[in-house]
């Protein structure tokens, strides 16, 4: 079995499956560890301002997905299904995904310069929405900073957990 073979057949039942259980696929994986093949499917909630996933709706999700693809006689080889949390510092992949998380912390890579630095952690505190900017704050050297950068001004952003 294959990623390919598993998105071309059973991604839709697949996100019914997540939908059913108020979660989302963030992605999926076909990895091999251990000497075995693994169908990873990483989630996330529906609704993406509950940053905890639940582990019943994981365990469901995972019992659901499991009998659904043992009944079928296109998967022939063997594997390990794992259905997880994509985690607490997961990528952003979408615009979107930051509407849903202002007031949430990120680490931040930014092709735009501030004060020379291109990377930094930061609260997003803000969008303005004839701008198209996100507005995020944080602090150089102890000194309080903003930033105000579109989606495509990041070049890569994720959540961070704030000590």
């Amino acid at each position: 079995m294959s990623k390919q073979i598993v998105e071309q057949n059973y991604l839709g039942k697949i996100n019914q499956i997540l939908e059913s259980n108020n979660l989302k696929l963030y992605e999926l994986n076909w990895v091999f560890e251990y000497e075995t093949d693994v169908l990873q499917i990483l989630v996330v909630n529906k609704d993406e301002s509950i940053k905890n996933v639940e582990f019943d709706a994981l365990v469901k999700s995972n019992e659901a997905i499991s009998a659904m693809l043992d009944e079928d006689t296109l998967l022939k080889n063997a594997y390990v299904l794992e259905v997880s949390s994509a985690g607490a510092e997961r990528q952003v992949k979408d615009k979107e995904t930051l509407l849903n998380n202002i007031g949430s912390y990120f680490y931040i890579k930014s092709n735009l310069g501030i004060e020379n630095i291109y990377e930094f952690n930061a609260t997003l505190k803000s969008y303005d929405k004839e701008s198209d900017e996100f507005v995020f704050e944080f602090f150089i050297k102890g000194r309080p900073k903003k930033a105000k950068l579109k989606f495509d001004d990041i070049s890569f952003i994720r959540f961070a957990i704030k000590f």
